[in-house]
């Protein structure tokens, strides 16, 4: 491997580690706080992508894609609570309910975008000051793949000051505790359900709003890293928030390396895969869960 393939591998480790952190974060929020599995995920992510076209496309806004971000976040979480509200919350103790209806949640959004927008695909620009490059020696590395970096680090301190350093996070790691005690004390279950299931969506929402920068926004492409999302949580442990880094981390650069060293994406998914699936088999906890319970 060369200087050149090199650094292609290091930046796309970089944007894809950070995009899965932030998919697989909401996830592992939700099925921490929640025990849901939502299939809707990854249009939470597609639909963050759109937000962010719609905000700095001149057509429609015409607005920076910093302005995008935090409306991305708003947007996706707005959605992923009346989720919450309208479907998810009368579905609780149903696994595979939940599961058939988070699906078809997700296949009326991806329609529902469809129709409004097309299904050709979206470009989209980043601002000049994230254009260009920094160099490292002989590594080249874009300044925008450098800024995924940043915000996702950013919403890793967010996650942690929400759910360790608040009331909102005390009252959310009570329900993990023990959903029935907390309701006892006074603690509005229901509520901790609604937030937590916006705040993972918006989440969702900001990982597409930064992707939107790298590739053409389309209304399939949350299909396109959900899978990826899944593995993740899987590997670094359902429910577990550092898991979901660790995993995040090893995914992303195994993919990238990978497609740089065989130069065949499929085969080095595939690869991904069975590491996964033997990783499961004899460690099923996951590779980062250290406790039966997540936020302790």
């Amino acid at each position: 491997m060369n200087a050149t393939d090199l650094s292609a591998a290091i930046t796309n480790s970089l944007s894809l580690s950070s995009i899965l952190i932030l998919t697989a974060l909401g996830l592992a929020i939700t099925f921490g706080v929640m025990r849901i599995i939502n299939m809707a995920h990854g249009e939470m992510l597609m639909l963050g992508a759109y937000t962010a076209f719609v905000v700095t496309d001149e057509r429609y806004l015409g607005l920076s894609l910093f302005v995008a971000i935090p409306v991305a976040f708003v947007v996706v979480g707005l959605v992923g609570y009346l989720l919450e509200v309208g479907v998810i919350r009368f579905l609780y103790g149903r696994p595979l309910d939940t599961l058939l209806a988070t699906w078809g949640v997700g296949i009326i959004l991806q329609q529902a975008v469809n129709l409004a927008f097309g299904a050709d695909l979206k470009p989209m620009s980043v601002p000049e000051s994230l254009q260009g490059g920094v160099a490292f020696g002989e590594l080249t590395i874009p300044i925008y793949r450098l800024f995924i970096v940043g915000v996702t680090l950013c919403c890793l301190l967010v996650v942690y000051l929400l759910f360790f350093r608040t009331s909102f996070g005390l009252k959310a790691r009570a329900v993990v505790q023990n959903r029935a005690m907390a309701s006892a004390l006074g603690i509005s279950t229901r509520q901790i359900d609604a937030y937590t299931f916006a705040f993972a969506s918006g989440l969702a929402g900001i990982a597409g709003c930064i992707m939107a920068g790298l590739y053409s926004v389309k209304y399939t492409m949350g299909a396109d890293y959900i899978v990826d999302a899944f593995m993740v949580v899987i590997l670094g442990g359902m429910g577990q928030l550092v898991g979901s880094v660790g995993g995040g981390v090893i995914i992303g650069t195994s993919n990238s390396v990978l497609d740089q060293a065989i130069g065949n994406t499929p085969t080095a998914k595939v690869i991904v895969l069975l590491v996964v699936i033997a990783v499961v088999l004899i460690r099923p906890q996951g590779l980062f869960a250290t406790r039966e319970r997540s936020y302790e």
